[in-house]
């Protein structure tokens, strides 16, 4: 054998197994190129929506966020009446007086005060 032919049979084994990573035709090309960029697609989505800072928690936080502004408008709402009520306690007698004869039957001196029992009341006993 001579080195020629050596050297010609090393270059075709080094051609043949090049041949074999390489695709041969474009469609084997262009499908490798669509896999390769849905694989891109599949980590994005994976990275974007479903992780720990991702669209999915984007919306769950938005929707916990509405929920905690519709509550501090219920409070904001019910310290306002409650502001107002302490006001009257404060300052308005006739409401002070009317608050002590229905929560706490009190009467003013010489005066009856009588209860009146609902019906089911009177049934049960």
């Amino acid at each position: 054998m001579s080195p020629r032919n050596s050297n010609t049979r090393a270059k075709q084994k080094k051609n043949a197994r090049r041949a074999r990573w390489k695709p041969k035709t474009g469609r084997a090309r262009a499908f490798l190129w669509w896999l390769i960029g849905l694989c891109t697609a599949v980590i994005l989505v994976l990275v974007f929506v479903l992780s720990d800072h991702g669209l999915y928690q984007l919306s769950l936080l938005k929707r916990e966020q509405h929920a905690i502004e519709q509550h501090i408008q219920e409070l904001e709402k019910e310290n306002a009446v409650l502001a107002q009520e302490r006001d009257r306690l404060e300052n308005d007698l006739q409401y002070i007086e009317k608050l002590a004869r229905e929560r706490y039957r009190m009467a003013k001196p010489d005066e009856k005060v009588f209860r009146v029992i609902p019906r089911s009341e009177r049934e049960n006993r």
